[in-house]
């Protein structure tokens, strides 16, 4: 009794549809775990794919770094060599001969007068510069005579080069 009071419930409408119900929610189980399974590998590809984007990121942002760096102690070598020309002798002369140069021109433009004044000036250094070149004077002796507080006493024979070699 007990063999046909089990299959009597066990085919039953309600137990029928139980057993659907549960084979039905059994597919979708192991379907969902499926998918879940191709989304964990999806997740993990992508994980790896991002880390070695942020490496390949990390070592670009440290490969600009040094190279800002690079350029940073070029730039400062090169301010360090500009000055030390800047200060290299006959520098300050030319920069004090192109404000010069600057200041004629300004003046020769403003003023009618200076013109003539300084084309005859400009003669007059000319022809004392040729006679300092052709030894008529001596430029030593002449930069002596100028400055304040030398005499000519004080300006002996042994400071003067000798042109005689010449």
């Amino acid at each position: 009794m007990s063999d046909t009071f089990s299959t009597s419930i066990l085919l039953k409408p309600f137990a029928l549809g139980l057993y659907i119900g549960f084979l039905i929610s059994l597919i979708i189980f192991i379907r969902e775990k499926i998918v879940q399974k191709r989304l964990k590998r999806e997740i993990k590809n992508l994980k790896s794919h991002i880390q070695t984007k942020l490496e390949i990121e990390s070592e670009s942002n440290e490969r600009k770094k040094r190279e800002i760096e690079e350029l940073k102690k070029q730039n400062e070598n090169l301010r360090i060599s500009l000055q030390k020309f800047m200060e290299k002798p006959g520098r300050r002369e030319l920069k004090q001969l192109n404000l010069y140069q600057k200041a004629v021109e300004i003046l020769t433009v403003k003023a009618p007068g200076f013109a003539q004044s300084w084309q005859s000036a400009l003669e007059e250094a000319e022809k004392e510069m040729g006679m300092i070149e052709k030894g008529v004077i001596p430029f030593v002796k002449r930069m002596f005579i100028k400055r304040p507080g030398i005499s000519k006493d004080s300006s002996n024979s042994k400071n003067l080069p000798d042109r005689s070699k010449k």
